[in-house]
């Protein structure tokens, strides 16, 4: 396995708890039904921090790729948690496409978030 890319990136919470705020429809543009449910908490409000660190994620694994992929959509780019709470990325639409097309092999992916911040970090392996 070779590493193909990796990629970073920090988002401001409380921008984006405003965004989403003031433009309602940038969750059903930006994330998933299942990562919306994921960041919905038992009374039913929905948990910045965990939205944040999912677009953060988005941003990371767009750099990683080097910045450009053909057809890219944010929902292309799924960030879920798996049994053991270790985040794991699903690519679908111009995303796979453009990942197929590099001999991407798997997306490693680590997230934290604070107060004020969530950071994202991915790395890319494949056969390049």
């Amino acid at each position: 396995m070779a590493v193909i890319g990796i990629g970073v990136d920090a988002v401001d919470i409380p921008r984006v708890r405003t965004a989403i705020t003031r433009t309602p429809s940038l969750l059903g543009r930006l994330f998933t039904e299942r990562e919306r449910a994921t960041c919905t908490s038992r009374c039913g409000e929905l948990r910045m921090g965990g939205l944040a660190a999912r677009f953060a994620a988005k941003e990371a694994v767009l750099k990683a790729f080097g910045g450009a992929m053909p057809g890219f959509r944010f929902r292309d780019v799924e960030v879920l948690n798996d049994p053991s709470g270790r985040p794991v990325v699903t690519l679908s639409g111009g995303a796979a496409r453009h990942a197929g097309a590099i001999g991407v092999s798997s997306i490693h992916l680590s997230l934290t978030t604070s107060d004020q911040l969530a950071v994202a970090n991915a790395l890319i392996e494949g056969t390049a």
